[in-house]
């Protein structure tokens, strides 16, 4: 549905430059239509079509989508050799239809060219900006929804819901603490998930309702560490995004042997975040659909920093001698 919508989009995007340009290069026509040199006057206003319309989509899908330090020099020369080039080209056209140019000035007829370069390049960018914002919120949409899917793992819920079972049998107190927690997790989820930001404070706090029912389900297995710093409890975050390294974590870890320690931290400094999480695994491990899903979740997540966070963001992700390393600085500003 949603590659549907983009393609939409896409086909539309193409009436939209061709009414552009019909209406472009047709106006020279309607302004002049009661004089008597209508063709020549038409000639010479798109005198220039050819160079301009080369400039329009060479900076539309090269240079607007460029990321490099480079581009704005190479931008500003570009419409440098464009307006030079159009100077000559409209002024041989001009010369093959008017034979007396009076008070013909190269300076004015440049400026003239290069704020036209300029207008029309300033109009398609907005077509473009239009377009980008558009898919990009169809990808986040996207990713966003196969999040929340993600987090709502049955697997997860089932094993809880047995650990509550057994704590039952005994009437352990850990089972209404369980059940509480429990419920708690996937009221966050199915509310505070659907949200575009929540306090840094609530998202922490559900990460921590999660890695208490996990201390309890691997008791023997998995031992939690937990470091935090959180000097601003205004900040905000968009839902969601740490807990799945916390996941995926948890369940590298359970696979092993013995017992083995998850170490999360979670520091504030100022309107930075700044998250590590770091877990032991086995490399030669088999993956399972399990296991592969985890792998999505990670995918899905990346997306997500990328479109939320664009150049407010640095995620590591090491893996070696046999220790899974995440370090996350987040812009939340």
């Amino acid at each position: 549905m949603a590659s549907f919508r983009i393609e939409n989009i896409l086909k539309r995007e193409i009436y939209l430059h061709l009414l552009f340009w019909t209406l472009y290069i047709t106006y020279p026509l309607l302004k002049h239509i009661d004089s008597n040199y209508i063709l020549v006057q038409w000639i010479t206003a798109n005198s220039n079509i050819v160079l301009l319309l080369v400039l329009v989509y060479v900076c539309y899908y090269f240079f607007f989508p460029w990321r490099n330090r480079y581009k704005i020099p190479l931008l500003l020369l570009f419409f440098g050799v464009m307006t030079v080039l159009g100077v000559f080209f409209s002024e041989a056209i001009l010369n093959l239809y008017i034979y007396h140019l009076d008070g013909y000035s190269y300076k004015t007829h440049a400026l003239g060219i290069l704020s036209e370069y300029i207008l029309v390049s300033l109009i398609f960018y907005s077509f473009y900006s239009f377009k980008k914002s558009y898919i990009l919120s169809n990808h986040l949409r996207i990713a966003e929804l196969k999040n929340l899917k993600s987090q709502i793992n049955p697997h997860f819920l089932f094993n809880t819901l047995n650990n509550i079972y057994a704590y039952t049998l005994t009437n352990n107190e850990k089972a209404s603490e369980l059940i509480l927690k429990l419920s708690d997790n996937f009221k966050y989820i199915l509310r505070e998930g659907k949200k575009e930001q929540v306090s840094v404070e609530l998202d922490w706090q559900h990460i921590k309702d999660f890695i208490y029912i996990n201390s309890l389900r691997w008791e023997d297995k998995i031992v939690f560490e937990i470091d935090e710093e959180i000097t601003n409890n205004k900040l905000l975050i968009s839902p969601l995004i740490l807990i799945t390294f916390v996941e995926n974590a948890v369940k590298y870890t359970s696979k092993l042997k013995g017992e083995n320690r998850i170490v999360i931290s979670l520091k504030i400094n100022n309107e930075e975040l700044f998250f590590t999480c770091k877990n032991p695994y086995n490399a030669e491990y088999v993956l399972s659909d399990d296991w592969e899903s985890s792998g999505i979740g990670l995918k899905n997540t990346k997306k997500r920093l990328e479109l939320l966070y664009p150049n407010r963001h640095e995620l590591i992700i090491e893996d070696q001698n046999a220790l899974f390393n995440v370090m996350l600085k987040l812009d939340l500003c």
